[in-house]
């Protein structure tokens, strides 16, 4: 090791829109997914289980990827993509709770999407308490869906920004002399 800090590639001027918009399409795939089969009775078909593991695993990467300007030339490239790798892995017990869920009786209340998304789901409850839809229709499983995936993104973006806040915090100052 020759001691000497590699500088970031150049960034576009669209690279900090790439990852929220990422985010985006997948969470606009899933409800698309999950209103063609929203018409099935009981779970869903097994056809189903690829498209939320690929919607699931792009958006833990966009919630990571989205704040990754702020470690931005405070610790090289490698360590980015690590710290970025560390981030995803933090975003795991998300995918647990977004996974395990309880089950609802029928005729019983509506679930909760604080149940699955433990960090916003109060404010996306809120939401839809405001709102004027009925539960068990159509339109109310679409839009619990498209809350419950969005609501995972942001809980990735927020353990995300806390990490690299705390790697600039931390690794920048040690940078700054070596370099």
């Amino acid at each position: 090791m020759s001691g000497k800090i590699v500088a970031s590639p150049p960034r576009s001027r669209f690279s900090l829109v790439i990852p929220p918009l990422a985010a985006v399409v997948a969470c606009v795939i899933w409800v698309g997914t999950a209103r063609a089969v929203s018409g099935t009775i009981g779970p869903a078909p097994q056809s189903v289980l690829p498209v939320f593991i690929l919607v699931i695993v792009t958006l833990a990467v966009a919630g990571a990827a989205t704040p990754l300007p702020l470690i931005s030339g405070a610790v090289p490239v490698r360590r980015e993509q690590q710290a970025m790798l560390a981030a995803v892995a933090a975003s795991v017990p998300f995918v647990f709770a977004l996974l395990i869920n309880p089950d609802r009786w029928p005729g019983g209340p509506a679930p909760l999407i604080a149940d699955s998304v433990p960090v916003f789901g109060w404010l996306f409850d809120g939401i839809m308490n405001a709102l004027p839809l009925t539960a068990d229709t159509p339109a109310y499983k679409l839009l619990f869906s498209a809350f419950g995936v969005f609501g995972f993104y942001l809980e990735c973006v927020l353990v995300a920004t806390a990490l690299y806040a705390a790697l600039r915090l931390i690794a920048a100052p040690g940078l700054r002399e070596e370099g």
